[in-house]
């Protein structure tokens, strides 16, 4: 089979900003498989809020499009065509591929050969059919973002291709297109989200090594495969996407846990690369890019308040806490991933966490709250919860001035220090947490042994998604 090999330069400059990618971490697979999708004149499949206008794909996609082409992406950013085909009426594809080594990008051409779509593929199974997403505005972003944030990451590092998806939706898609629509400034917005992404991930692992999980993002990735293949299968079936995109992050927190993350865990990680993510994307984007920052810090909330939904229910359930103190804590949990997911802007997304911190710690009443609740709180004992309370609270402030250092330190307008940032940001964390959790001790007289539990609360409810 003919191989064309196209320099990261040269691909820049052909396709411009529609959806490359490049390798990330896993081993190849040898052998031959079959790649099938399709290509659609949609949006994307994660939305949030209301989504209008096409950026890359979108209307008019399916009937310019003449051929797809698959290519694998290696680590200095080349690509090698490993097949190429037409599309039937409804858009879709079915290729074969002799090698099905590496990871792949999927593009979608007109009659000239310029690209008009594109869409991320993580594995190929050896000896089999593999399901690609759908071809859309959302796919094609990621794939731009993904090819960045790959071109400028030492070839012996991962960039995660899964939680690219992950914090990339199609409200982004839709606003990368907005204010300028210069190819330089589309180009410096991609930029940006890649150096958000690449904070993001390096943080998590910073994170998760700090708490004792020792893990990188090629282990990160090769767990999540089998979870990425199955949404890719849902949404090329045409299933609800909502409901396959729950069944995704249930799938991907249970691959966290099978590799010794527990779900609190799983939120202070989240917690601290989403703060590096929204930080880097604050400084990067230019002030005419204000509508895509504003879809990115909600996208970035939506998955922390899953995050930290997710952590709240497992801590009360490991705890023994009485049915109607878990029914009030899930309660809160959906709350705060609705409000999150309805959120037409940054600050509403803000204002979620807000409602999720008074619902656990009080806001006008503290006994009634999910901390009340749980600790049996009385007029005797309120007043050591409310002195461990504002222990956390001043344990925050220092937080927020620790992850200010942080930005100043390794973010410019131009660039990140992305191992920086990670490492001071994990820092001011295990700080913070380090912190909150020494109320324990000073709980525990109190309330015995439910203080632990008492602190992870607290943990979960001061601490989170913000705006400066």
């Amino acid at each position: 089979m003919k191989t064309n090999k196209t320099t990261l330069r040269a691909v820049w400059t052909t396709v411009g900003l529609l959806g490359l990618a490049t390798a990330c971490g896993g081993e190849e697979m040898a052998g031959s498989s079959r790649v099938t999708g399709r290509v659609t004149n949609g949006q994307g499949t994660q939305p949030q809020s209301v989504v209008r206008a096409a950026q890359t794909g979108g209307a008019g996609t399916l009937a310019a499009t003449a051929t797809v082409r698959v290519s694998a992406v290696a680590a200095d950013g080349s690509l090698s065509t490993r097949a190429e085909g037409t599309v039937d009426a409804q858009g879709r594809y079915t290729l074969d591929l002799a090698d099905a080594g590496g990871q792949f990008v999927i593009q979608a051409l007109d009659a000239s050969g310029k690209v008009l779509a594109s869409s991320l593929l993580e594995a190929a199974a050896q000896g089999e059919t593999s399901t690609a997403p759908p071809m859309d505005s959302e796919s094609s972003l990621e794939a731009s973002v993904y090819l960045r944030a790959r071109a400028d990451t030492a070839a012996s590092e991962t960039v995660n291709m899964v939680d690219v998806r992950e914090r990339i939706n199609a409200r982004m898609a839709e606003a990368a297109s907005q204010g300028s629509a210069s190819g330089a400034a589309l180009e410096a917005r991609v930029k940006a989200l890649a150096d958000g992404v690449r904070a993001a991930q390096r943080t998590e692992v910073e994170v998760y090594g700090r708490a004792g999980v020792q893990t990188s993002q090629s282990a990160l990735f090769q767990a999540e495969l089998s979870a990425i293949a199955a949404l890719n299968a849902s949404l090329d079936a045409g299933a609800d996407a909502q409901a396959a995109y729950e069944t995704f992050y249930a799938d991907l927190r249970a691959a966290a846990e099978k590799a010794g993350a527990s779900a609190q865990k799983q939120a202070d990680s989240e917690r601290a690369a989403s703060a590096s993510f929204r930080a880097t994307l604050d400084v990067r984007l230019s002030a005419d890019a204000a509508p895509l920052l504003d879809a990115a810090l909600r996208q970035s909330a939506v998955l922390e308040a899953r995050a930290s939904g997710a952590a709240l229910d497992a801590t009360l359930a490991a705890a023994g806490a009485a049915e109607d103190v878990k029914q009030q804590g899930a309660t809160a949990s959906v709350k705060l991933v609705a409000d999150a997911r309805a959120a037409t802007s940054a600050s509403a997304s803000a204002q979620a966490f807000t409602t999720f911190q008074a619902n656990l710690s009080g806001g006008a009443s503290l006994q009634s709250s999910l901390l009340g609740n749980y600790l049996d709180l009385t007029l005797a004992n309120q007043l050591a919860l409310q002195g461990s309370l504002a222990v956390t609270a001043q344990a925050a402030a220092t937080l927020d001035t620790a992850l200010d250092a942080a930005v100043k330190a390794a973010v410019t307008a131009s660039s990140v220090d992305v191992a920086l940032l990670a490492s001071q940001t994990a820092a001011a964390y295990q700080t913070y947490t380090t912190a909150v959790r020494a109320q324990a001790t000073v709980l525990s007289s109190a309330f015995g042994s439910k203080a632990n539990t008492s602190v992870e609360l607290m943990l979960l409810a001061q601490g989170a998604f913000q705006l400066e």
